[in-house]
């Protein structure tokens, strides 16, 4: 029987990515600005460019473009038609001027999609609540209506008052870590502007007034206000997605709820909701934005249920060779070692304080470095954290660094976190900090799992693990991306499939 391929297609206006389902199956998805190294590329920016993550995925099909059968687009959530049909158009030209076919193009529904996809990662869950800019969604059962619908303009408000506080919404997360330096006293002001008025014109005006400091350009000193503002609009964020989840009758939401939408990449929000609702399992995707429409969208059109769980490692991989020739090609100075011996070096060298990247498999879909495109450091490092920052991300210090752990760790009983959306406590790196962490299992992230069992051995039983990307730079997806990243910043190591250079 031939082969069906259907392509997904999400994000018109930023973060545009790609996915493909062959035979109801999700076999590859990429966003296209981990191919492109500049963050927030929409396919509205590719018109002259063309696509790599479109290259990418056709690239597997026989045939190319003309093999595939269907292709999704999710457009935006609040999307008109006339919006819509545009868009399609604008799509259908772009695959015939690029790739001289156009496969029949159905636009999905944003909801449908985030559902669809959301279902496929957590196989077997019903229970799903979305909660977009303008929108809250929650689906008691596939197929079956939805049993709330509302118009809900909390986290469109909440990007207004970061933008307020100096940050883009793709910089939303450092209100978060700012929160964990402030107190909300200004939360009863916040809970005030965040009705539904919360994305007029005069709420700058509002926020002088009620607050009683102006707007911070990007750039400008933080003072403890600023870090106070934060935790207050965090503390209203923390209080108002559980009380939406609690206005669904509890025998409506018994068991496992999943929950998307970008706002939910927030694990102090994810720990909010858990808390609340201790009877449930609240589990988080590894890509619970808009991107997830790319494996969503295909996913509605099949037709088909996930058998399996869908894993996030769905991204490009490159063979001992591939690597190997780009190395050649930079003249660049490597060894070459077992899969065991590469593991046991990386171990001694974390043990040494050294900073390593990893890349190997598969890279990752979203935007969390789970194990494929990583850097790794001793949590036991008190100058880790520090060396991080100043070296490699050039973060502020009041950013924290996520922690891989394994899943059997008594530190993280009772915490379901394969996709850093929750937080533990490890006082014996952190102090009382609550950290966010990636809880490993050997099924769904075997290497790294490898690694944190030999790097035990050391009495260390965790690993910081950031993304293996520079300065503001999408994941370091290809090896000539991972290979700038180690030379143009402050890693000491970078391991490419058994592949290891050093800096001596």
């Amino acid at each position: 029987m031939k082969d069906e391929f259907v392509l997904g297609l999400s994000g018109i206006g930023e973060r545009f990515a790609v996915g493909l389902v062959r035979n109801g199956e999700v076999v590859f998805a990429v966003e296209e600005d981990k191919l492109r190294r500049f963050r927030g590329l929409g396919f509205g920016h590719l018109e002259g460019i063309g696509s790599r993550a479109v290259d990418a995925a056709v690239s597997g099909v026989p045939g190319g473009m003309r093999g595939i059968a269907r292709a999704a687009y999710v457009p935006p959530v609040d999307a008109s038609g006339d919006q819509v049909a545009g868009e399609l158009a604008q799509i259908r030209n772009f695959l015939e001027r690029g790739y001289g076919a156009s496969p029949p193009l159905s636009a999905v529904d944003h909801v449908a999609a985030h559902l669809a996809f959301e279902r496929a990662v957590h196989a077997g869950v019903r229970h799903v609540l979305m909660v977009g800019r303008s929108r809250a969604v929650y689906s008691g059962s596939a197929g079956e209506p939805y049993e709330l619908d509302v118009p809900f303009s909390l986290v469109r408000g909440i990007e207004r008052l970061a933008a307020f506080a100096g940050f883009s919404p793709a910089h939303i997360h450092h209100l978060e870590n700012m929160a964990r330096f402030g107190e909300p006293r200004f939360g009863e002001a916040v809970e005030g502007l965040l009705g539904e008025g919360a994305g007029g014109e005069k709420l700058e005006q509002a926020l002088e007034e009620t607050i009683g400091f102006g707007r911070r350009l990007s750039g400008q000193p933080l003072g403890q206000k600023h870090y106070d503002f934060a935790a207050s609009v965090y503390a209203v964020l923390c209080r108002r997605i559980p009380e939406l989840l609690r206005s669904i009758p509890e025998e409506k939401r018994c068991g496992a709820v999943a929950v998307c939408g970008g706002v939910f990449q927030s694990w102090s929000l994810n720990d909010a909701v858990a808390a609340a609702f201790p009877e449930n399992r609240i589990l988080a995707s590894f890509a619970p934005g808009n991107a997830a429409g790319a494996i969503g969208g295909p996913l509605v059109l099949s037709g088909s249920a996930a058998d399996a769980p869908v894993g996030p490692f769905l991204g490009p991989e490159y063979t001992r060779e591939e690597i190997k020739s780009v190395l050649d090609n930079s003249k660049a100075r490597y060894a070459f070692h077992s899969s065991r011996d590469a593991v046991d070096r990386v171990c001694a060298l974390l043990g040494e304080g050294k900073m390593v990247g990893w890349f190997r498999g598969r890279c990752e879909f979203g935007y969390r470095a789970l194990g494929a495109r990583s850097v790794f450091a001793s949590p036991a490092n008190p100058y880790a954290c520090d060396n991080l920052s100043s070296y490699l991300k050039k973060r502020p210090a009041y950013f924290a660094y996520a922690v891989a752990i394994d899943q059997d760790d008594p530190r993280v009983a009772g915490i379901e976190s394969p996709y850093l959306s929750r937080s533990a406590r490890l006082p014996e790196y952190f102090g009382d900090a609550p950290v966010r962490v990636q809880t490993v299992t050997k099924p769904a992230a075997p290497d790294l799992w490898q690694v944190l069992k030999a790097f035990r051995k050391s009495g260390v039983g965790a690993l910081l693990n950031t993304s293996l990307n520079y300065f503001d730079e999408p994941i370091a997806c290809t090896p000539r991306d991972a290979l700038k990243t180690f030379y143009a910043s402050g890693l000491d190591v970078l391991v490419m499939e058994g592949f290891l250079l050093t800096k001596n």
